[in-house]
């Protein structure tokens, strides 16, 4: 059974629209759900999130959208600091409309959450400043949020392969993890990748251990681990099966790399 967060305990009036809960930082919070949504920024350090069953590390920039009836929880936490942006499910905005579909595509879709670039959130936290000055003025409350989804519409990093026209070597690197976030259970060549996303090899290297704390190659086996954890809580396939499906030919290997993570063998989450 989880536990039930409740809105009365983080909005002053039935009146008010938005609340801004800060975790600075977030520590470990076992399996919850609510009955608000909200819209979650990463800004500082990692951790693991387990939503509806699918595990996924977080880290600075990602951005996430929780409906009311998601269930989740953080573990594994690192100086992990979160700004949530608490909203009811039936919403009363009076001044801004049809934004829910703006909000939806920040869902995370198992391995894929979006991120945003990293010179941009001095500007999110200044509107959230905002919202945090007058939470019962409708006016400012709405635009302020309004000017957040724009920064976060606007500032996604995306799967961009095989184009001529790029970025820095910060914005390769982000569009080179989403890229990982969708292609993890396939064969990686890292050669090959530096070279579309036109980054050095021992510069994409150093670059995701800075960003992540990790290794390129360990990056991509925690997503197929996550992949692995949710087919076996949720699948009936065999255990070989998902090895295979989640990139590992040698099942006995993909049993050791699953206990170093997750701290127990793939059988007993079955």
């Amino acid at each position: 059974m989880f536990t039930r967060l409740s809105y009365k305990d983080f909005f002053l009036s039935s009146q008010q629209l938005l609340a801004i809960e800060p975790r600075l930082p977030q520590e470990n919070y076992p399996e919850h759900t609510h009955d608000f949504n909200e819209l979650v920024l990463v800004t500082k350090g990692s951790g693991r999130h387990i939503l509806n069953g699918y595990p996924h590390e977080l880290h600075q920039g990602m951005v996430l959208y929780i409906n009311a009836d998601d269930h989740h929880l953080y573990e594994n936490v690192d100086n992990l600091h979160l700004t949530n942006i608490l909203l009811k499910p039936k919403n009363d905005f009076k001044f801004i409309h049809n934004v829910d579909a703006i909000l939806q595509d920040l869902a995370p879709n198992q391995s894929q959450y979006k991120m945003v670039k990293h010179q941009v959130l001095s500007n999110i936290n200044q509107q959230i400043a905002l919202l945090q000055q007058d939470p019962l003025n409708a006016l400012q409350q709405e635009s302020s949020f309004l000017q957040i989804l724009n920064l976060v519409q606007q500032n996604q990093y995306c799967v961009n392969v095989n184009q001529d026209s790029r970025g820095g070597r910060d914005e390769n690197l982000y569009q080179l993890l989403r890229y990982l976030s969708f292609n993890f259970k396939q064969e990686i060549n890292w050669q090959q990748l530096s070279q579309d996303f036109q980054l050095p090899l021992r510069s994409l290297q150093r670059m995701v251990k800075e960003k992540l704390g990790i290794t390129p190659q360990q990056y991509v086996n925690k997503l197929r681990l996550s992949y692995a954890y949710y087919q076996l809580k949720f699948s009936e396939k065999a255990i070989i099966d998902i090895a295979l499906e989640s990139g590992y030919s040698d099942s006995s290997y993909f049993a050791s790399c699953f206990k170093h993570e997750f701290g127990f063998c793939p059988r007993e989450l079955r």
